[in-house]
Order: C-alpha cells, then structure tokens, then sequence
C-alpha cells in the first residue's frame, strides 16, 4: 500500500537498548515498524544531532522513497523542559547530553514539525485509547521497565508542573534508602523497586536463575515477595495521594513469565487507603506491545499538530 508522507507521522521511541520508529496515519493505523539498536545509532564520533537525522533519513529513504512525513515526534526518557524544547537529563543513555536542544536543532537540519515528550506520556496517551478509557478527570500511569515511569492526566491532560518534570514516582525518596540513583540523588524508589533493582536482586540472591525467569521459578521466595510489596506499595502511594479514576500498570517487568498480577493487585488494595479510594480502585494493563511508544507518540504529535497550546 503507497504511503503518502504528508498523511503520515513518524513517531519514534527511544529507549536505552532500542529505538523503534513507525509511520501512523490520521486513522491510527501504522505502517513500516522497525526497531533498531540505540547503541549502534548513538556509537561513535560525530554530532548528536546529525546521527539522529542520519537515521530518520535512512528509514524514510526506505519507507517514503526519501520524502519526509508531516511531522517527527519522538519519545525521549528523559526529563524535558515544560516548553517540549531540551532534553534536560538523560540518565540511562550517556550518548544524550544535559540541556539537549533537540527540537531546536532537528527542526534546522530536517525543516518539518519536530516534536519530543518522555516516552511514558506517550505510553499513557496510547494506553488512554486501547484501552479506551472514557473518564479523565485523572488517570494514572505506572510502569515498571528499567526505571519506574510514570505519567498523570488531569482534566484531559498530562500533568507538567511548573518546570515539566512532574510525575517523576521513581524518583521519590524512600526513607532509610542509601542507594545511589543514575540521577544523582540517594535514596529514590526506583532503586529498590524496578528493573535494575530487580537485576540485583537476582545476582545477589539467584544467581543460577536467568533474570527473566524469577518470577516462575521463585514466586514463593520471600525476596520475591517483597519486592511484589515494594511495587504494590509505590502504585498505592500514588493512589493514595491522587484518587484516581483509573490507574494503568505496564513496562517490562509486569511482562515477565510468571508474573504474580493478581498478588500485585492484592497487596496494592491492602496499602490502598480505606474506605476510598480502595474500594471502588480500577486497575487496569497496558497492552504488551512493542509499537505502543511508537503511537503514542504520533498521538500526541497530533494533539500538538492540532493545538499550538497542547503540551
């Protein structure tokens, strides 16, 4: 089917092992999906800036026979000005530096519409319409990948805050913690609570177990039970302080085999707060798949697109 580029976005997800891009026309439907390795993308000398255009233009030579589509929006995870202009931190990629102005400097080299947001608004912005969440008055996305993303929707629109940093759970601080974050700060939930924690855990407890097989093979175990409190505990801090209308669960690690959902949701309605908001919580999954970054995304290109004003 002949794609025309002027009906199209590309959206891009970046992560730290994988950037994956897909063209996504006004109906949703996405075309081209390709995954490539960051680290070959971000490898060796030259600016950042080129090297990301190098590689839109390689998959657009593929994909559009070299033309460009309307507009480019990329997930970043990354902490970004409220503006949607710079990159101010990027802790897991070294490749990205502080105070990136991407926006600024992709639009010169590409001269189309180019547009950022953290990967996980873009994960809630798809989750919102797969899963067809019709109340938003707030809405809270949680997932638990390498770090702890998070993403909230008040009134129909992601929280900002004043800087454009909000809803950063991960990086709550956890009392008596002392481990050091890949952010700088001690003590931040996220390493005791998420991929990298979860990392640790098996090479200082199971180590003759592959990391992607903990929880089939040691659900019982009571290192494994903690840190399903632990999870539990920080999606229950979040709604306890929001009451939320719904609260989304996704990421890597809530793909794993074996993974205990219905404990999770367990022990989430034993810290939630009583009556409410515990007894009426809505918990609902994100859909596992690899290309939902990638539309949230075009998703949000279009509000943007759509709404000089939507950030």
């Amino acid at each position: 089917m002949a794609i025309s580029p002027q009906q199209v976005v590309l959206g891009i997800d970046i992560g730290g092992t994988n950037m994956r891009f897909g063209l996504v026309d006004q109906a949703h439907e996405m075309y081209a999906f390709e995954r490539v390795s960051s680290q070959e993308v971000f490898a060796g000398e030259g600016e950042l800036t080129q090297k990301l255009a190098q590689c839109i233009r390689s998959y657009c030579a593929r994909n559009l026979d070299g033309q460009l589509p309307r507009a480019v929006s990329i997930g970043f995870p990354s902490t970004i000005n409220r503006e949607r202009t710079v990159l101010l931190q990027t802790p897991n990629i070294s490749a990205i530096p502080d105070y990136f102005p991407v926006v600024e400097s992709l639009e010169a080299v590409l001269q189309i519409p180019v547009f950022i947001n953290r990967d996980v608004n873009n994960l809630l912005l798809f989750d919102l319409e797969d899963l067809e969440v019709k109340t938003q008055n707030c809405v809270a996305g949680i997932y638990f990948g390498t770090g702890v993303g998070n993403a909230i929707l008040v009134d129909g629109k992601i929280l900002l805050g004043k800087n454009g940093v909000a809803a950063e759970l991960g990086h709550l601080p956890v009392y008596g913690n002392k481990r050091i974050c890949t952010c700088g700060n001690e003590s931040c939930l996220e390493t005791v609570v998420s991929g990298v924690a979860l990392e640790r855990l098996q090479q200082e407890c199971f180590p003759q177990t592959h990391i992607s097989c903990l929880f089939e093979t040691h659900p019982d175990a009571p290192q494994m039970q903690a840190f399903i409190k632990g999870m539990a505990q920080a999606v229950a801090a979040e709604v306890n302080l929001l009451d939320p209308d719904c609260v989304i669960l996704g990421g890597g690690l809530m793909q794993m085999a074996g993974f205990p959902k219905e404990l999770l949701e367990k022990e989430v309605h034993y810290y939630a707060r009583k009556p409410y908001p515990e007894c009426v919580l809505d918990i609902r999954y994100s859909r596992p798949n690899q290309a939902n970054g990638v539309a949230g995304a075009a998703i949000y290109a279009e509000k943007r697109l759509a709404d000089k004003n939507y950030l």
